[in-house]
């Protein structure tokens, strides 16, 4: 077979998996282009995204790199970027979507994926920046309101968080933004105005998990045990192996005297934690929970009863 009519070839098996809805076939497509024209950046690039789509994040990292190495572009950093972010990479998204963006200086989803990553690093000053900038461009965007909102709460702005986590639900009333208001709230203390937004979140959508949790911790540290039982038990309704439900339920049931349930839910809640670490099992440490958000965010309320649960 020719050089020409290979490339010619890899070409056309690329414009044939770009018209594939299902993305495993389309890695097929583009395996075979590659294979006829090992040079064929385009073949790599949708191959990448493709993998991307199946949770092959490493693979969609090599195709990226690949281009990168050979003919480095904005729209390439910036999902070799979101594969890393996928990953938990946030140091290496960071570095992509600041590529993706020296080399296209208004890339606005680079702007909000560097924004968001910045928050996950807990460089939330930088992220301020990135989501402020998305906000001089597109004031009415629900999600830079949000993010604006949150990243503002997390540097004590509270007032200003408010301006902008109430412009969200002004401009969309939904449980997403009931709920990252309420997550606004508990962040500040304020209980019952958390626990109002997280039953708001529910009742436009009773599905939203994550509402029910943090309904339960609010109602754990506004001292409403018998009402975070039921939250987190409905939590675990979606996942039970939710080991930060299992936790507030161990907690909670702890206060209510309920010394069986509390060790029981406690014992599940290590147990999955501790499956990381197969050679290690059932450590009795406070450090096993130390990623665990709001175990140092509300240290006083989590410390006070490791070690009686612990001793149960």
């Amino acid at each position: 077979m020719s050089p020409i009519f290979s490339i010619g070839q890899s070409k056309k098996l690329v414009r044939q998996g770009k018209r594939i809805s299902d993305p495993n076939e389309q890695i097929t497509y583009f395996t075979k282009a590659i294979a006829l024209d090992n040079e064929n950046l385009d073949a790599y690039f949708y191959r990448g995204l493709s993998r991307y789509n199946v949770e092959d994040y490493w693979g969609a990292i090599l195709d990226f790199t690949k281009i990168i190495f050979t003919k480095p572009d904005a729209d390439t950093f910036y999902n070799r970027g979101n594969s890393k972010f996928a990953l938990g990479d946030f140091t290496g998204a960071y570095d992509d979507y600041i590529m993706a963006i020296e080399y296209k200086r208004n890339f606005f989803q680079a702007y909000y994926n560097l924004g968001v990553t910045q928050f996950n690093l807990g460089k939330y000053t930088q992220a301020l920046q990135s989501f402020n900038f998305l906000a001089n461009h597109f004031p009415n965007d629900v999600n830079t309101n949000i993010q604006m909102g949150l990243t503002l709460t997390e540097l004590r702005y509270h007032e200003l968080a408010m301006f902008f986590l109430n412009k969200s639900i002004y401009l969309e009333p939904n449980s997403d933004t009931y709920h990252n208001r309420g997550v606004a709230y508990l962040d500040m203390k304020n209980y019952k105005k958390a626990a109002s937004d997280f039953k708001t979140a529910i009742k436009l959508d009773k599905t939203n998990d994550s509402a029910y949790f943090y309904l339960g911790l609010s109602q754990l540290f506004a001292r409403d045990f018998v009402k975070a039982i039921d939250s987190f038990k409905t939590t675990l309704s979606f996942n039970a192996l939710d080991h930060e439900a299992l936790l507030g339920l161990a907690i909670a049931n702890y206060h209510t005297e309920n010394y069986n349930d509390a060790k029981a839910f406690f014992k599940k809640a290590k147990q999955i934690l501790d499956m990381a670490d197969p050679y290690d099992k059932y450590i009795n440490d406070i450090s096993l929970y130390s990623n665990i958000p709001w175990s140092v965010d509300e240290s006083h309320v989590f410390s006070a009863y490791f070690d009686r649960l612990n001793a149960l």
